[in-house]
């Protein structure tokens, strides 16, 4: 059995990381984040309400920890005896899988330092890769993210996954498009009957595109464009760099665009769109409409003609921004990067 210092510890570094980082945040988006956060440490669903009463002191009690631990420093994660750096995903995997939790540990947007530990769903080698499906996690901090990959390691992390989904399900009734398309494959979510077997299918269809995702990232990640992330000190620059190695691994052969084509999935490309956020959204805004346009039309080849043709443009763009950062420096990047948001590319 673990001992309670490995949780302790794991999360007073989440405090520390998400001391040095709220103000990173929007209000909006912080306020979400809590109140997931919340959730989570309670063990509650993402349709379970909660009252003000409770979690506004929980929220105050997280505002005195963070400026108590304004200063603080990550500390070394303790098992059995043995210290290992927070960032030592395999070493503390080691020491802990036996007893059903995993361990993820990254830089998120911003820089950010992020944990978590979750219990293990259930592990499958899958193209050469070790993917953890995480279930419940029961210390992370605030930042979230569907899916993280090291190596040849993946991590799915199916309770940000189920949270991200139920938040977004109820705003597209009414809506057009590839939403109506969704709303009529699974049904209205506002007539689902607990414990909604439908939403559980799009969990299992978006843990598809964040697994494809992961793993086409890691075949198109080079240290350089990670050191570059490091430098922009800019969240809009480091949003459209992360999105553009988002786009080489995506439209890759290896990414859930071809896995879509492959297995003439239309569900799983069509919540692939829905769930691009809005820098994605504006600079693919002509391909999005395109494929959308192919898929409502069931004209696969069309899609991959697409695919295919944005692969070869976003792999000039990475090499091109590469050579202008090693030749440049970040500020020049950072002026590249902002006409790549106005145009949707270099060229």
């Amino acid at each position: 059995m673990l001992d309670p210092d490995f949780f302790n510890t794991v999360r007073y570094n989440c405090n520390v990381s998400d001391a040095n980082y709220w103000g990173y945040f929007s209000i909006c988006t912080l306020l979400l984040r809590l109140r997931q956060l919340f959730k989570i440490e309670k063990d509650l669903e993402p349709w379970d309400k909660i009252n003000n009463e409770d979690i506004f002191p929980w929220i105050e009690k997280k505002e005195e920890t963070w400026k108590e631990l304004e200063d603080a420093k990550l500390i070394p994660i303790r098992i059995n005896g043995k210290s290992y750096s927070p960032f030592d995903i395999d070493n503390i995997n080691n020491a802990i899988v036996n007893d059903g939790f995993v361990y993820g540990a990254g830089f998120a947007l911003f820089m950010k330092p992020s944990f978590f530990v979750g219990l293990i769903h259930n592990v499958e080698k899958i193209e050469g890769y070790d993917v953890y499906f995480v279930d419940k996690e029961v210390v992370r901090d605030i930042f979230s993210s569907p899916g993280m990959s090291i190596e040849k390691k993946v991590y799915i992390r199916l309770t940000d996954i189920k949270y991200r989904i139920w938040e977004e399900l109820h705003s597209w009734i009414g809506k057009k498009g590839l939403y109506e398309y969704i709303l009529k494959k699974f049904g209205n979510p506002s007539e689902w009957q607990n414990p909604f077997r439908e939403f559980k299918e799009i969990i299992d269809k978006y843990s598809k595109i964040v697994l494809y995702h992961e793993i086409a990232e890691q075949q198109v990640s080079i240290p350089k464009w990670n050191e570059m992330i490091k430098e922009c000190n800019n969240s809009k620059t480091e949003h459209i760099l992360r999105g553009i190695k988002d786009f080489v691994a995506d439209f890759s052969e290896k990414g859930p665009l071809h896995k879509a084509f492959i297995e003439k999935d239309k569900e799983f490309l069509a919540l692939y769109i829905i769930f691009q956020g809005a820098y994605q959204k504006k600079i693919l805004k002509p391909a999005l409409l395109q494929i959308e346009k192919a898929l409502i039309a069931d004209d696969w080849d069309a899609i991959e003609e697409v695919r295919i043709r944005e692969l070869n443009k976003w792999k000039n763009n990475y090499e091109q921004i590469l050579k202008i950062f090693e030749s440049q420096g970040i500020e020049a990047v950072k002026n590249l990067t902002n006409k790549i948001f106005e145009r949707g590319g270099i060229n």
